[in-house]
């Protein structure tokens, strides 16, 4: 079949061959994760000043007019960690004079530990410590704490990346009659992190740009968080105003559960990974 133009008259596929490098992949993905058009800043005012209208209106079809939220989601967590990446750099620090009292105390801890057996029976677990490679690490993290605390937020970022849908689970049990459906709900826990992440990253850039003050009122920014929420889900579920707050309270102190667990865990296996 021959016809003239640059598409397919039947199917409408372009006469041009897909065949790019791999850097050009990169750059289109990335270009369109980070697109600025109006939608962004549209998407971007809706989010900030009307607490679960981005969600409605996303969920209803009028899509064509806002940013997809899971990209504007990785958009801001990716700033966010990035500003944070870059605060804990600035600001966390061990003086010299604590990095020799540091050093001190491990070296005599290593000495203390060579007259031990080389493993320890715990039950019927038998470990074998490392207790000179432990010593090292602890002396690259007095040297250089903010290298390894950065490692740490990585972790924290993957899980924050996972727990989402957790949220988006637990708003659905208590939600459930007001939108049937998970992927509401899960709409809607993306925004409300892309939320929290935007007053993060305001907090973060105020720290890098005065460090040296005696007064922080951008901490006072925390405060909007509940009440963002709790006007989110008046919004968005449309129960009544001691109704929603009441489940705000229970399904908040479930996830700080899990929130908890989840840190404590990931922390745990960082501990393991660097130290042991």
């Amino acid at each position: 079949m021959q016809f003239e133009g640059k598409f397919c008259p039947n199917c409408g596929q372009s006469v041009y061959e897909f065949d790019r490098p791999f850097k050009f992949l990169i750059v289109d993905f990335a270009g369109n994760i980070f697109a600025f058009d109006t939608r962004f800043w549209k998407s971007l005012v809706s989010l900030i000043l009307r607490p679960g209208n981005y969600t409605a209106n996303y969920v209803k079809g009028h899509r064509a007019s806002y940013t997809p939220p899971f990209r504007l989601y990785i958009f801001t967590s990716f700033i966010f960690f990035l500003l944070l990446s870059i605060y804990v750099k600035q600001n966390v620090a061990i003086n010299e004079n604590d990095q020799l009292e540091m050093f001190t105390a491990i070296n005599e801890q290593l000495n203390n530990n060579k007259t031990k057996p080389d493993s320890i029976q715990i039950q019927n677990v038998k470990l074998m410590p490392n207790y000179k490679k432990m010593a090292e690490t602890a002396k690259e993290v007095v040297h250089n704490p903010s290298t390894y605390l950065n490692r740490y937020i990585k972790f924290i970022s993957w899980a924050l990346f996972l727990l989402m849908p957790v949220y988006a689970c637990f708003l659905w049990l208590f939600f459930r009659k007001s939108r049937a459906y998970y992927f509401n709900h899960l709409i809607f826990a993306i925004n409300q992190h892309t939320y929290v992440f935007l007053l993060g990253i305001v907090i973060l850039v105020a720290g890098l740009v005065a460090p040296t003050r005696t007064y922080y009122p951008e901490y006072f920014l925390i405060m909007a968080i509940p009440i963002y929420m709790y006007l989110g889900y008046l919004h968005y579920y449309k129960k009544g105003y001691f109704s929603t707050l009441f489940r705000l309270f229970i399904m908040a102190f479930f996830y700080t559960i899990t929130l908890v667990i989840a840190l404590g865990s990931i922390l745990i296996l960082w501990v393991n990974n660097e130290f042991l």
